[in-house]
């Protein structure tokens, strides 16, 4: 995964504007709440239809839903939590400016590493829908119905995935960057020493 985090920097440092911190964002804002919505629409209706239909396919799908809706309030809490003690502020002193980054940015890697296993939860969950015979039981319209409902909610899970990781690499860019601009490699070096992966 790529993050703008030298675009970042090179932005500040030759004082070009440029978008607003992701981080300033909320998963309103961001879109992902009202995608977290819809999908939970997309759920009830699948059960809905599916009543009778004994697969275990709609109990995997609602696991996976709420894998996502804990991501996403954790990336927004985080958020939240950047908003109040504000990273960017020129007021702080260099060494606990660099402290108050380093830990938010400790932290979002923790929930990088977290929706990298709430991705591999979600091959999972694809392959198993994939071959399910999901609604082979019901009559034949309320059995396209069903899979049609499935198709849907598994498009829905890719694209919700993939917002989050992008909102969640566009924090650690911008972090990144306002931690090179302030020439700090604290990060990096405590992941390398640990051994944790650092992924790019």
């Amino acid at each position: 995964m790529q993050y703008d985090s030298l675009d970042l920097a090179h932005s500040m440092k030759h004082g070009v504007a440029r978008r607003e911190s992701p981080w300033r964002v909320d998963a309103e804002s961001s879109g992902v709440s009202s995608k977290l919505k819809s999908l939970e629409e997309e759920l009830v209706n699948l059960e809905k239809l599916g009543k009778g239909d004994t697969s275990k396919i709609p109990s995997l799908l609602r696991k996976q839903e709420k894998r996502y809706q804990s991501l996403a309030a954790k990336i927004d809490d985080l958020c939240r939590q950047m908003r109040v003690n504000d990273p960017s502020d020129p007021t702080l002193g260099p060494e606990f400016r660099t402290q108050r980054l380093t830990e938010f940015l400790l932290e979002a890697f923790r929930l990088q590493h977290r929706a990298a296993e709430t991705r591999q939860k979600l091959s999972t969950v694809q392959a198993e829908a994939a071959k399910s015979r999901v609604g082979d039981e019901l009559p034949a319209e309320a059995k396209l119905s069903t899979r049609k409902s499935v198709d849907s909610i598994r498009s829905s899970f890719k694209e919700i995935q993939r917002n989050l990781e992008i909102w969640l690499a566009r924090i650690m860019g911008d972090l990144e960057g306002i931690l090179a601009r302030d020439g700090a490699s604290r990060v990096r070096d405590y992941y390398d020493s640990s051994g944790y992966p650092f992924v790019r």
